[in-house]
């Protein structure tokens, strides 16, 4: 009798566990289903993806903002292997306070990775906060500001060795129509180069070294990005600067499909230097947790690392954390240096190119947080 309730016993438990598989089985078919609605299958894959992401997010100095971001992926020749894929993307946001942006975007590579051409075009009528310069901006020396901004930063290179690229750029901002939160704007009052307004327009050289497997998950290889722009004062109405940007990257396979990813980022200029192209703290991608242009001044340094690991099926999970700061002259940038972490879910949105859906979570110094929906890796 015992001897059959123990039989029994083992057979409900087979049979859970048989009924969980089937149910697994029938999710991950689901998933399976869906990706092949999205890429094709192994015979007939899809030449092109088209990839909308709804953008939904509330802050005191818009309120409600809600847009679209719209990604189009491809490649120069669909049955080449070889060339990378490109992307074109068109984010644009409206506001509950009757305030709009639109970004164009694109990274596309040629046939056979000859020449990669990099730009993004922005308009911009918006409301965003100003904390004032320096590494130890106070939350008191807040304010709101309005503007609008034309935008044009555009990269062209040419492949002249094995995973390294040279070329030019070519870079034009202006900001106007300032619209200060009082008369006694301490924003309007300051000083600051381009606070009343702005004009310019760059030049320079752009050198790349890229031996990543992959650019949307990488999981080895290496990317430097350095990019120098002159300002001449016939082109600028605050004056001639010059200004360096230094993107270092490496990616470690650890095991299975886990992934160490370090950036080292820096933005150092000389000159007069309008306010919105200084160094800062905040972005979606090189330092998360800030809110873009909290900490802001003519040098700026960061450094990240973000472990990747796989977890089941579609879902990845990431852990980062980073430290950085900005200072008027490089050798101040040891002093006050601000931390960030954070965490983010993952979820394969096109697993043939290897896009992800990215969920992240972050936090910087005191009670600064921040949270981010969007396609592909911070970097």
């Amino acid at each position: 009798m015992v001897v059959s309730k123990r039989i029994i016993t083992v057979l409900l438990v087979l049979g859970a566990i048989h009924a969980q598989a089937q149910r697994k089985n029938f999710v991950l078919r689901t998933i399976d289903w869906s990706y092949k609605l999205v890429q094709g299958d192994s015979a007939n894959p899809h030449k092109k993806y088209f990839f909308p992401v709804p953008i939904v997010s509330y802050k005191p100095e818009t309120r409600w903002q809600l847009g679209l971001s719209l990604s189009h992926f491809f490649r120069a020749k669909s049955t080449d292997s070889i060339t990378r894929p490109s992307v074109i993307r068109l984010n644009t946001t409206y506001t509950q306070n009757k305030q709009f942006s639109i970004r164009p975007m694109f990274e596309v590579f040629t046939k056979g990775n000859k020449y990669s051409l990099r730009g993004l075009l922005q308009y911009t009528d918006f409301a965003e906060n100003y904390w004032g310069i320096g590494q130890q901006a106070t939350d008191a020396a807040k304010e709101l500001y309005s503007f609008k901004e034309y935008k044009a930063n555009l990269k062209v290179t040419r492949l002249v060795a094995k995973g390294v690229y040279a070329g030019f750029q070519l870079y034009y901002d202006k900001i106007n129509e300032f619209s200060y939160a009082s008369d006694a704007s301490a924003m309007k009052k300051s000083g600051v180069a381009g606070t009343n307004g702005f004009e310019v327009l760059g030049l320079g050289a752009v050198l790349t070294y890229d031996t990543r497997d992959h650019i949307y998950f990488p999981s080895r290889g290496y990317f430097v990005d350095i990019s120098l722009l002159g300002f001449d004062q016939a082109f600028s109405t605050t004056g001639s600067f010059q200004s360096a940007i230094v993107d270092m990257r490496a990616y470690y396979t650890l095991w299975a499909e886990n992934v160490l990813a370090l950036q080292a980022y820096g933005a150092f200029n000389q000159g007069n230097v309008p306010y919105r192209l200084m160094g800062t703290l905040g972005s979606d991608t090189y330092f998360r947790g800030y809110y873009q242009g909290r900490f802001r001044d003519n040098q700026a340094l960061t450094f990240q690392a973000e472990l990747r690991k796989h977890v089941w099926g579609p879902v990845g999970v990431v852990g980062f954390a980073g430290l950085g700061n900005v200072a008027p002259q490089v050798n101040k940038l040891s002093s006050h240096i601000k931390p960030m972490f954070g965490l983010g879910l993952r979820i394969k949105a096109i697993p043939r190119e290897k896009i992800n859906m990215r969920f992240d979570a972050a936090f910087g110094q005191g009670k600064i947080q921040a949270f981010y929906i969007t396609l592909n890796e911070a970097f």
